[in-house]
């Protein structure tokens, strides 16, 4: 899976060959998506170099993942 934060608060996820689009904002330090259910909410974000974790204010499992430069412009 991969997800692309803009810098306009525009966010695409690509996940098991389909994409989606949503929002994301920044919501009392943490990292809200605004996305259907149940991959939306908001997240505290902790992360070591390049390695990150978005841990759920709610219900939810934690994501993990790593953060690279944009790769193309989709």
């Amino acid at each position: 899976w991969r997800d692309v934060y803009e810098r306009d608060g525009a966010l695409r996820t690509y996940s098991m060959g389909r994409k989606r689009t949503g929002k994301w904002f920044v919501r009392a330090n943490t990292l809200c998506l605004d996305l259907p259910e149940p991959d939306g909410g908001c997240f505290e974000v902790m992360s070591v170099g390049s390695h990150i974790e978005l841990i759920p204010t709610g219900t939810g499992l934690t994501i993990e993942g790593v953060l690279q430069p944009i790769s193309d412009q989709k």
